[in-house]
């Protein structure tokens, strides 16, 4: 991290602390009582990045369950938004793109302050999105239940705990009812498609080349880190043994993943043409997904498609999310101990790179003899 980026933390963190040190007294803890308690309004911040936000789905799915005629809103930024709007176990979003502490977009900020004064939500739940606890404490929201242990704590009235922030899943954010006393057991992730935007999912690949009569995998050799990718120089390779077996090859990832894989290589290439909700539609249509720990492994999972995950068997945590999900593990001693779960010493990752094509197809002929 550089100072620039180093005194920018520093000021947002000290804003924070004395901000949350105003509220120290002043968040009163209202008792639940559960089957009783019977609120008209919902508000759940989600404002994460795609793979925490759909392991956070949950909370709002059982929340859905357990207050069937209540109005559930869900405030967060443009992807959020379009990961979820196919779903059905909300009625409202709010989109906000601008950090609460931001200097430079404090209109937007207003105009949400503004809206949130406005609703007369009964409770508010944050899954993702900490910095947005005074928000919801100045709105005059009663009810308002967070994260534990974070700088803006003192603005909420009840606090869950997630453990670990490396290892939290799916049941880690059911905490954020259990703590109102109510009984939640585990329960997956789910998503839904939108049919216009499975439509033009289908359109595009055609355009790029694939062929409708026939069945495709989806494979994401990228991530949202450089130390998550898979060797790209061996998607040819992959893509050549799925062919062996009647499979295309839909190859995803973002805006900058374009340009990263051969014109020679013989794959239907989508990336960076894509919206979010096409995405999600390419990856239900197909046979099986083939990615990395990253936003499309947990997509996948929530659609209930067959996975192969490809992970540092330095960060396993999220390896058994998803019952669909079979995972092959890079191992490199060298990383276990100079390498921390956060960051890698080597670029590309050793334990990615020792992720073999034979790894690879091998697993996925495994999964082929079993349908």
């Amino acid at each position: 991290m550089n100072l620039k980026s180093q005194l920018y933390t520093l000021q947002l963190r000290t804003r924070q602390r004395l901000i949350g040190k105003r509220y120290a007294s002043a968040s009163e803890k209202i008792a639940i009582e559960p089957g009783v308690y019977q609120p008209r309004k919902l508000l759940f911040v989600l404002a994460g990045l795609i793979g925490d936000s759909v392991m956070s789905l949950p909370a709002i799915i059982e929340a859905r369950r357990i207050w069937p005629n209540a109005h559930i809103a869900v405030l967060g930024k443009k992807h959020n938004r379009e990961l979820i709007q196919a779903c059905s176990f909300f009625d409202e979003f709010y989109e906000c793109n601008a950090d609460p502490f931001s200097l430079r977009r404090s209109v937007e900020i207003k105009k949400l302050e503004s809206w949130l004064s406005e609703q007369g939500f009964d409770a508010a739940f944050i899954l993702l999105g900490d910095q947005f606890a005074h928000l919801l404490a100045r709105a005059g929201i009663s009810v308002r239940v967070g994260v534990a242990g974070t700088a803006l704590e003192n603005c909420l009235t009840h606090t869950y705990e997630i453990g670990s922030p490396r290892a939290w899943g799916s049941n880690e954010r059911l905490n954020a009812l259990r703590c109102l006393g109510y009984s939640v057991g585990q329960a997956e992730p789910e998503l839904s498609v939108d049919d216009k935007a499975r439509r033009k999912g289908r359109e595009k690949l055609a355009a790029l080349g694939l062929d409708e009569s026939r069945d495709y995998a989806v494979l994401h050799p990228f991530g949202s880190t450089r130390r998550q990718w898979w060797k790209v120089r061996a998607v040819g390779a992959l893509a050549a043994k799925l062919e062996e077996r009647d499979l295309q090859t839909v190859l995803i990832g973002g805006s900058e993943t374009v340009f990263q894989i051969s014109k020679e290589v013989t794959v239907i290439d989508s990336t960076g043409q894509l919206t979010l909700p096409e995405l999600l539609a390419v990856i239900d249509g197909s046979k099986l997904v083939i990615t990395t720990d990253s936003g499309p492994f947990h997509i996948a999972g929530a659609l209930g498609k067959p996975i192969l995950g490809l992970f540092r068997s330095r960060r396993p945590e999220h390896a058994k999310q998803y019952r669909t999900a079979s995972v092959l593990f890079g191992e490199n001693e060298l990383c276990m101990q100079a390498c921390k779960w956060d960051s890698c010493e080597t670029e590309p990752c050793k334990q990615m790179e020792d992720i073999t094509i034979e790894d690879v197809a091998e697993s996925i002929e495994l999964f082929l003899n079993t349908q």
